[in-house]
């Protein structure tokens, strides 16, 4: 019964880690139709810039590449986090503004290529900034072995429940953003007919900027706060976002309680199937893809995902 209480609190904490990055991909998707291969990316890159000023607190690293920790600059845990978020929302912001706008008259697979473009760019250019050594960054919860709660011989951490306090939160607050405010009635307009919301007066570009923005900071958020558990390097988010976007998937790409459903989904099976059948851990991305399959056969657009109505 340990050993089954063990596993499900791993699961949690690695569907924490996998709801925190589907959760920005269906946010930017509900904002502006479009998937955003270079999220994870970006997430690292302002991750990376959050341990640039946490300065002192930093945990030394030797090899820090062209960029070092910024002298003088002693933030915080909690404010190299915000740093980090900011630096996201702008990086957001500023790639929308830049490399997306220009291409919106374009098919939406060139549109798609500038994403994955973007996500080469981005992994390049980390590693040249900072090298491929993983660093710490340090988590804002207690991470120390002794920092658990003890429930029928497993070990839940205080990290696993304070990560999942701030999804929470955060799932709180975009409900509140995309169904009470008029930003979201835009985000919803644009991603149902783009040129219907602009003839009734909406600011396209605007509101797309700011969508990218709101999920470049959701990303750096998701970014910072599992660093501590899977250690900063410029890969990070590569392997993770495979297992994000499974999760959005199978909860629908436009519905943020979804990505919390299907990253559950996906983290319990990755941990609990492997320890109980033949499937051995190197091939724990199985059952979460089989899980996929299974769920979309029978509900396309996820298990919370709208259905799309259109006029003939």
């Amino acid at each position: 019964m340990a050993l089954f209480l063990q596993r499900v609190f791993d699961g949690m904490f690695n569907s924490a880690i996998y709801a925190s990055l589907a959760i920005a991909l269906v946010f930017i998707y509900r904002a502006t139709g479009l998937l955003n291969f270079a999220q994870g990316e970006l997430a690292t890159f302002s991750a990376f810039v959050g341990f640039l000023v946490l300065g002192p607190h930093a945990p030394p690293v030797a090899g820090e590449g062209l960029v070092s920790v910024l002298p003088g600059l002693p933030w915080p845990v909690p404010l190299a986090i915000l740093g980090a978020v900011a630096f996201g929302i702008l990086g957001g912001a500023a790639a929308e503004r830049v490399l997306i706008r220009p291409m919106q008259s374009r098919p939406l697979l060139a549109v798609v290529n500038i994403t994955i473009g973007l996500l080469i760019a981005l992994n390049a250019l980390t590693a040249e900034l900072w090298t491929t050594r993983p660093r710490i960054f340090p988590s804002p919860f207690p991470s120390e072995p002794e920092d658990f709660i003890g429930v029928g011989g497993a070990r839940l951490r205080f990290e696993t429940l304070g990560v999942w306090a701030a999804l929470l939160g955060v799932l709180v607050l975009l409900g509140l953003l995309l169904r009470r405010t008029r930003t979201g009635l835009a985000f919803r307009a644009i991603t149902a007919n783009r040129e219907s919301a602009r003839l009734v007066g909406i600011d396209v570009g605007r509101t797309l900027m700011f969508g990218w923005a709101v999920a470049g900071g959701l990303g750096a958020l998701a970014a910072t706060l599992v660093a501590d558990a899977v250690l900063l390097e410029p890969n990070m988010m590569l392997r993770l976002m495979i297992f994000s976007f499974a999760a959005a998937t199978i909860g629908g790409l436009d519905s943020p309680k979804g990505a919390i459903v299907g990253a559950i989904i996906v983290g319990m099976t990755q941990t609990l199937i492997p320890g109980y059948t033949f499937i051995p851990s190197e091939l724990s991305l199985l059952p979460p893809l089989v899980a996929m399959f299974l769920i979309l056969m029978f509900k396309p657009t996820g298990l919370f995902g709208e259905r799309q109505v259109e006029r003939v």
